[in-house]
């Protein structure tokens, strides 16, 4: 590759990226028994080498599980520099658990777990199926002019905000529950009904839900360490069921590839209106994972921005199915996230029962 891969991750984001963040997407995963840092460090040495869309190498930390919490909030939060690596990991020295953070140019969640595999030296898999070869039905252009439109006139509605600080990052609360299979349309679903219910119980009317739903161009049986990532914008109506956002799911066309460049102009638009802009809330589910027994469990948690900023991820793996909430230090502090954690799994329970 002869630019620098920070530089190309950085126009993969291209300019629906919300320049307010980060663009780190996280995944932790507990293990049957314990990885060493120098494994670690040694294999992703190998993998960055042979991947130089992967940036430089990566240094692996060892860390106390104490002191994981503030590790995973310095991964998710720091920039990417320019020229550094693009793959931020930690090792667990006293149980046995791994860090791994990439920036969302580089990787995207099936990404993720490739690199997962590749520190392991275990194969890894999902069941995700992708899109396959559906395309969107229109440009990138006209999309930005529709969503500009939206934002001005029309804002989806966000997820009311529990407070309103200025701290920077981001607060995370994880759910391990039970091996359950659910698919992308009841996650959606599950977290319009959330948001409904949080949003009653704040006092405010929710009108104008849009679920970004993430998802990924390819299929999980065999996940290469690389970004090929699609996303889909759901305008849902009051409750909806998991049979009409499943609907919407297989006929609506995914939203364009981003720009390969973007001005300086556009920008700036972007910033200043990145509190209207972006949907309700993101879904991403990585599905049901094969991990040769290596993995007990796997938090992902996608990159949380746009209007609500506030993203829903879910792996299962094992006998046990994790949920997490990722949602922006400014608008939820940890008691609100945990609130929205064990909303978004209520929510799910009713959509089975």
């Amino acid at each position: 590759m002869s630019e620098l891969a920070s530089d190309h991750a950085g126009r993969v984001v291209g300019l629906y990226g919300d320049p307010t963040v980060s663009w780190s997407i996280l995944l932790e995963a507990r293990l049957s028994s314990a990885l060493t840092p120098e494994k670690a460090r040694m294999r992703l040495a190998v993998a960055a080498g042979e991947r130089p869309w992967l940036g430089a190498a990566p240094d692996v930390e060892a860390v106390r599980s104490e002191e994981l919490p503030a590790v995973r909030d310095r991964f998710a939060e720091a920039a990417y520099e320019r020229g550094a690596p693009l793959l931020r990991v930690a090792v667990g020295t006293d149980e046995p658990v791994v860090l791994i953070a990439a920036h969302h140019g580089a990787l995207d969640g099936l990404g993720l777990l490739a690199v997962l595999g590749l520190a392991l030296d275990v194969p890894i898999s999902s069941a995700a199926k992708g899109i396959g070869a559906r395309t969107a039905d229109r440009s990138f252009l006209v999309s930005a002019f529709q969503r500009l439109a939206e934002a001005l006139f029309a804002p989806p509605a966000r997820i009311t905000p529990e407070r309103a600080e200025s701290g920077p990052g981001d607060v995370f609360s994880a759910r391990i529950l039970p091996r359950s299979r659910f698919g992308s349309s009841a996650f959606a679903a599950a977290a319009a009904d959330l948001t409904e219910t949080w949003n009653a119980r704040h006092g405010e009317e929710t009108t104008r839900v849009v679920a970004a739903v993430g998802a990924s161009w390819r299929g999980g049986a065999a996940p290469e360490p690389v970004h090929d990532s699609a996303f889909f914008r759901l305008r849902l109506g009051r409750r909806p069921t998991v049979a009409e956002v499943g609907a919407l799911l297989a006929t609506q066309p995914p939203e364009p590839d981003f720009p390969a460049r973007s001005s300086r102009i556009a920008r700036l638009g972007t910033r200043l209106l990145a509190g209207r802009l972006g949907s309700t809330y993101l879904v991403s589910n990585l599905g049901v994972v094969s991990a040769a027994d290596a993995v007990t469990s796997i938090a992902f948690y996608p990159a949380a921005s746009g209007r609500s900023g506030v993203a829903f991820g879910a792996v299962t793996v094992g006998e046990t199915s994790t949920v997490t909430v990722r949602a922006r230090r400014k608008d939820f502090d940890d008691a609100a996230t945990a609130d929205l954690a064990d909303g978004i799994v209520e929510a799910l329970r009713r959509l089975r029962s």
